[in-house]
């Protein structure tokens, strides 16, 4: 009989090191633990909320969470929260749980009771990234999709590099990418000699000031706070223009095997987008990554001006949807017009 407790964190560390270490394994991640406890527990709204799956001589064998994120929305009194780090183990999934003995998945009664608790502790709305596969699973404790349009925007400049390490394609596309990578690393090489160095670009401390908030839409990682949390200096980018004081961009920055990423931005006009392109081309350069990559959500005109741009600057431009399951009282929160969504909702990677 397993015994189910929700507790909010921070756990002790040797707690933290058995739910990491079981959930790398079924996930094949490889996340470290620093950065384990980053996430769950120095968050600016406060550590996450577990709920954790014990035996009876105290093993932990199953695990959810939900961490809480500051929102300038409804005049921050929202708590938004994002499903992570969420397993149970399988020699442990035909077992019966303590007060919840009936035949319902043990996942399931796992993250329905750590929901329902948050829920009245005036939590909400709950995000969950997750694979299509999966969706079944999470309407099956209320959450409901929201589906968001963008176009999957690339720019090769390895394309040996391209072919093997893009994640998500199929063979041929990879082979495409290859051949396009060629094409796209000659016009860029071509073109660079016509800009300047800095060209109106700036870059400055990720860190360094906060950004103006977003009161119309949920928003994260603007407040000082959170940008330090969520995006550590080393490893990322902040690229400001100097004709407009409120216009940004952060990016993940790339390696031999990694496409620097775009993961938040707000460009308000469409001037200096050609500038701020060749500068995040160009520190890709620096970090020899394979290529630029970013994901430009349909948000109206500005994303539309965004796409013409990156297309002009030779970036092949794919459009998909990608489906985010929300749970939430709330129905206004199933429709994305309410959701300023961008790349940094999705991956808490180091």
């Amino acid at each position: 009989m397993l015994n189910l407790r929700l507790v909010q964190g921070p756990l002790d560390r040797a707690a933290n090191e058995v739910i990491l270490q079981e959930y790398n394994r079924l996930t094949s991640s490889r996340i470290p633990i620093d950065e384990f406890e980053r996430w769950v527990q120095d968050g600016p709204a406060g550590p996450a909320w577990h709920a954790l799956l014990e035996t009876g001589e105290g093993r932990i064998v199953g695990h959810t969470s939900l961490i809480p994120l500051r929102t300038a929305y409804s005049s921050g009194k929202l708590i938004p929260a994002k499903s992570e780090y969420s397993f149970v183990h399988e020699e442990f999934r035909s077992a019966k749980i303590r007060g919840h003995e009936t035949g319902r998945i043990k996942f399931l009664i796992l993250v329905d009771q750590l929901f329902r608790h948050c829920q009245t502790l005036g939590w909400g709305p709950f995000y969950v990234s997750t694979r299509e596969a999966n969706h079944p699973l999470s309407r099956r404790v209320g959450c409901r999709p929201a589906e968001f349009s963008l176009w999957e925007c690339l720019l090769v400049l390895k394309p040996l590099g391209a072919a093997r390490e893009t994640p998500n394609v199929k063979f041929s596309h990879r082979a495409a990418l290859f051949v396009a990578g060629i094409s796209q690393r000659s016009l860029w090489a071509a073109s660079q000699f016509f800009f300047s160095s800095n060209n109106g670009v700036r870059q400055i401390p990720i860190q360094g000031e906060a950004l103006k908030l977003t009161e119309d839409r949920l928003s994260f990682f603007e407040d000082l706070a959170s940008l330090q949390w969520r995006y550590q200096e080393d490893q990322y980018v902040r690229l400001a223009l100097h004709s407009a004081q409120d216009d940004y961009l952060i990016a993940k920055r790339g390696s031999r095997d990694r496409y620097l990423r775009v993961c938040q931005w707000k460009l308000s006009s469409g001037k200096g987008v050609s500038s701020l392109i060749h500068a995040l081309i160009r520190q890709a350069e620096s970090d020899q990554a394979i290529g630029v990559r970013w994901a430009v959500y349909q948000n109206g005109a500005d994303s539309a001006q965004l796409i013409r741009e990156l297309r002009r600057h030779g970036f092949l431009c794919a459009s998909r949807v990608r489906t985010m399951m929300i749970h939430t009282k709330d129905e206004q929160f199933l429709s994305p017009a309410f959701w300023n969504v961008n790349d940094s909702l999705f991956s808490f990677d180091p």
